[in-house]
């Protein structure tokens, strides 16, 4: 008998020493990897928040993660959408979410459907699940409304204005109202299709299904007050209002299109499978070609899809196995090529920021395309490109979601201000910031006191 009781606490023992390591490994789990604080602050970055989602990780996986300025939404295999508040800028909320936050998490469809890009706007998340397409409210994340299709989507939707753009299987877009309750009356006949100023003109709420003239494979994008897509033949497609309704603008790329266009205001870059990078602007009669760059490789449809991302009036293309080049926006001229291969992550400060071949989280000098800092990823094994802030938004499959910002030492936090381009219509933000801080700065700056700041002015982060 004595001896049973000690082969029981021997077992007991052994039990707690065993959850004990794996409890101590699960916390240790992060270190030296791209969301170690420690790590991160060796490369002029700091840890933002970081957050587990609540979802059953054991069995189905993070999928799709998108982003916008204020907002994360990620979708998980098990048809949950989850809501992160990713950012407060330089004027944060009064009693509002902090960044990090679990804004809401909303059940759609069935597990392990396909899942699209989601449409994010200030009030409104638009995502297709199966056959529908369900409008959610930002705020708190009820279901707003939720639309039948006629068609399956072929690609995620997107809410411009008082619309939302679907496109379908059947090569055409549908076009839903943002806020179906609404009554016509109350409409300025933004999306009518005669004069507005016209008193027996009534806005119809209606759905409309608009010609594509071709299969539209990726999501449409903003395109000033309108939309644009891009057809898998390279047909641009531009939907903008007018005086009178609204004007249909197109421009062939001559060839199909490789990756997804990039949209900045009204002016448009596009790479094509033969190698060609041209750039568009928003002209009176329609799109305006202003320039075109042969790239020295063709792209051709079994390699990765380039990516394009702007900075400033630097755009950077990822040329698959040949590795990534900048151009001058402007005029399009090369500026530098590195050998690199990388999936572009975000653009901070004077570096860009992407997950290489090599399993790393690199820094290329956007003035050079020099390596300048590496991180290890860690379990963070999902590239999440973000264009809408100087923030890099990692993730994981089993549902961790980190945010790393610009590092500002206390004597610089006083001379922080927001933006003075706030009006742009991509509301990016611009940091005070140091992405290669000299050991001799830092340790002047920690003795010293944060310089006195004005009381932050209020921000409605759910306002109009």
């Amino acid at each position: 008998m004595f001896q049973l009781w000690r082969l029981r606490i021997g077992l007991w023992l052994i039990i707690c020493v065993i959850s004990a390591s794996l409890s101590q490994a699960d916390a240790e789990s992060l270190y030296g990897t791209a969301a170690d604080p420690f790590e991160v602050e060796r490369v002029g970055l700091t840890r933002e928040w970081i957050i587990q989602l609540p979802f059953d990780s054991d069995r189905y996986r993070l999928n799709q993660i998108d982003t916008a300025q204020w907002m994360v939404i990620a979708q998980s295999e098990d048809g949950i959408v989850h809501a992160v508040r990713s950012s407060d800028g330089n004027a944060p909320e009064v009693n509002g979410p902090l960044p990090g936050t679990l804004l809401w998490s909303a059940p759609l469809g069935l597990p392990k459907a396909p899942l699209h890009s989601a449409g994010i706007d200030r009030d409104l998340v638009t995502i297709n699940r199966d056959m529908n397409t369900f409008g959610i409210d930002s705020r708190t994340g009820f279901v707003f409304w939720k639309r039948r299709l006629p068609a399956p989507p072929s690609a995620g939707s997107l809410p411009v204005g008082d619309w939302v753009y679907v496109p379908l299987w059947d090569k055409t877009v549908y076009r839903l109202p943002v806020n179906p309750y609404r009554r016509p009356s109350d409409s300025d006949g933004e999306a009518g299709a005669d004069s507005p100023t016209s008193s027996s003109n009534k806005l119809s709420l209606d759905p409309v299904r608009i010609k594509a003239h071709g299969f539209v494979e990726q999501q449409p994008s903003r395109f000033g007050e309108g939309v644009l897509w891009c057809t898998d033949h390279g047909r641009l497609t531009a939907i903008e209002p007018a005086e009178e309704g609204w004007e249909r603008h197109e421009f062939f790329l001559h060839d199909n299109p490789n990756g997804p266009v990039l949209v900045s205001g009204t002016v448009v870059f596009a790479a094509t499978e033969k190698g060609e990078l041209a750039r568009f602007e928003d002209a009176t009669r329609g799109l305006r070609l202003t320039w075109r760059y042969l790239l020295e490789t063709s792209l051709h449809p079994n390699m990765p899809r380039p990516q394009i991302m702007l900075k400033n009036e630097t755009l950077l293309v990822s040329l698959g196995a040949e590795g990534i080049a900048a151009h001058n926006a402007h005029n399009g001229e090369r500026l530098w090529k590195t050998s690199l291969q990388g999936r572009f992550l975000a653009c901070i400060g004077g570096h860009l920021w992407c997950y290489d071949i090599m399993n790393r989280i690199t820094a290329i000098r956007l003035i050079d395309g020099k390596q300048d800092a590496w991180l290890c990823p860690g379990p963070f094994t999902i590239p999440v490109t973000n264009r809408s802030s100087e923030r890099i938004i990692l993730a994981s499959p089993r549902g961790l979601l980190a945010s790393l910002r610009p590092r500002v030492v206390a004597s610089e936090q006083s001379s922080i201000q927001p933006s003075t381009s706030s009006s742009n219509t991509s509301n990016e933000e611009t940091f005070s910031e140091n992405p290669q801080p000299s050991t001799e700065k830092v340790e002047k700056t920690e003795g010293e006191k944060p310089a006195p700041r004005g009381k932050d002015e209020p921000f409605n982060f759910f306002g109009n």
